[in-house]
């Protein structure tokens, strides 16, 4: 009896305990792998979305077919490539011939030569540069690669993008490739990311299949390993990590539970099967579904028991309740999403409002880079007042409608924001935009109204509608230096707009410093 007690234990912790507490370990292994990935895939993205912006750019696109050389003296600066934290940024025309490159050595304290990129190898040429191929297959539209390769005995991510004018229309004439080396501050910033102190154990040459134990994604060592796929299966990153502490004992049969079980059995074995297979296992498995539902915040999973007895009417029960906990929790989430929208959106122009400028400026100051460029515009419709007074309330809300409509379609929706501020002010944020580039946006903004054509009748400067726009350019300020808040920059930007209707309106004015420049 006492050997027919000690079999069922162990059967049960052999062939139920112990495999689902490896899968258990296993499931946040593998959460724990899947961060490591995110977070080289998170900064993979960032420099690709880095790169697009300056690749479908007019000035860019300019510079491919006139080879301005103030272009890259005023542009690609030592500054900007320790501000964007890249190593290498390099131009090619459309057949692929290398028209301008600069690279600085891991400690940007030199330029240096980095024969792969500036004398394009086979591989950089079929896999980096964009392809007319590509193009098709785009159906005409930008093409952004990104990713990880091994060259030249260094680990560096890329980020390639097809160069286009601003519009992101017409042919593409090259190729920007922006990239970094992967040292210790990349390394470092990816187990950030990760939260996950991991090491490079090695890059191959070749794709390599991750090896584990049985039943565990971990080492006899307690390690975990990994191998991250390079850029076109050129190779792959060899990873690996020590696993937290395992939670539970492999060896499970010790002299504890001998004696635990030579005493016991005898007297409460009938008991215990009865119980065990009753009472205590549907309870067991009821509370293992239950953790499952928590965890994984799944309200649809029942019971859905067969049961007529006390457990029964319990897990019945627990099906309502889940039940009604699901009808609640999708109106409130639903209740939640449309609070949402309305409080962000302005109810005339269907723009941002003044609520959603201000959160917006405060995740730039706490998320974008340090030191980068941004631009903030605030604008006015002229004589605004003159035009509700004659042309009435109804016409003024349809004009700014209107306004607004066209400026939101002329600003880039991945790095710019509108919203309208009150009244007939409306504001703009031009990320990584110096005062020149926002100067020629603010242009931009000035004839997309004009070109409106909204009849004025009572307008001293125009027999159309106007604006009017002040102009703030400013970096976004390192931590010792922190944001002096939104109605900081707000005020210089509306310094600037009073000068521009001082000068006469329809116009767009710098602030700089003590000066305000038009």
């Amino acid at each position: 009896m006492v050997f027919f007690a000690v079999l069922i234990e162990a059967f049960d912790l052999i062939y139920i305990q112990r495999p689902h507490n490896y899968a258990i370990e296993a499931k946040s292994d593998k959460k724990d792998i899947l961060r490591i990935k995110n977070a080289f895939q998170s900064m993979a993205n960032e420099l690709s979305v880095l790169t697009y912006d300056n690749a479908v750019w007019d000035q860019t696109y300019q510079y491919i077919d006139k080879i301005n050389p103030h272009f890259t003296k005023n542009n690609f600066v030592k500054d900007a490539f320790i501000s964007v934290n890249i190593n290498g940024a390099h131009l090619y025309d459309k057949n692929s011939t290398p028209v301008w490159g600069k690279v600085y050595n891991k400690g940007f304290t030199k330029i240096i030569s980095f024969p792969a990129f500036s004398k394009p190898s086979t591989f950089i040429e079929n896999n980096l540069l964009i392809s007319p191929q590509l193009l098709n297959e785009n159906k005409g539209k930008p093409v952004s690669l990104s990713g990880y390769i091994h060259i030249e005995n260094e680990l560096i991510l890329f980020a390639a993008n097809s160069i286009f004018p601003s519009s992101a229309q017409g042919k593409s004439n090259g190729t920007l490739i922006y990239w970094r080396y992967v040292d210790k501050k990349v390394i470092k910033d990816l187990q950030k990311r990760a939260g996950i102190m991991f090491t490079i154990n090695n890059i191959s040459e070749s794709s390599s299949q991750n090896s584990s134990p049985k039943d565990s994604l971990r080492t006899a060592e307690g390690n975990i390993n990994i191998s991250l796929p390079l850029f076109r299966e050129s190779g792959s990153i060899d990873i690996y990590y020590q696993a937290p502490t395992r939670l539970f004992d492999v060896n499970w049969f010790n002299h504890s539970t001998v004696i635990t079980l030579t005493s016991f059995s005898l007297i409460l074995l009938t008991l215990t099967l009865l119980t065990h297979f009753i009472i205590i296992r549907p309870i067991l498995r009821a509370g293992e579904q239950i953790k499952e539902i928590v965890q994984h915040n799944d309200r649809t999973s029942r019971f859905q028991t067969k049961r007529t007895d006390e457990l029964g009417s319990l897990f019945n029960l627990i099906d309502l309740l889940l039940a009604n906990i699901a009808s609640q929790e999708q109106e409130l989430i639903s209740h939640n999403v449309k609070l949402q929208q309305i409080s962000e959106t302005d109810g005339l122009t269907q723009i941002a409002n003044r609520r959603a400028f201000d959160l917006y400026m405060t995740k730039l100051f706490t998320i974008e880079a340090k030191g980068l460029p941004v631009s903030l515009l605030v604008c006015d419709v002229d004589y605004f007042k003159n035009y509700n007074d004659y042309h009435g309330h109804a016409k003024g809300d349809n004009a700014l409608r209107l306004i607004a409509t066209s400026l939101q379609r002329k600003l880039h929706q991945e790095t710019d924001f509108v919203a309208r501020y009150g009244g007939e002010e409306f504001v703009v944020i031009l990320k990584n935009t110096n005062q020149d580039e926002a100067y020629a946006v603010a242009q931009n903004l000035l004839l997309s109204v004009t070109n409106l054509k909204i009849h004025h009748e009572k307008s001293p400067i125009s027999p159309i509608v106007t604006l009017s726009i002040g102009i703030y350019s400013f970096n976004i300020p390192d931590e010792k230096h922190s944001p002096l808040g939104t109605m900081f920059y707000f005020e210089k930007a509306d310094k600037a707009l009073y000068l521009a209707k001082k000068e006469g309106r329809n116009r767009a004015a710098h602030y700089i410093e003590n000066k305000i420049l038009d």
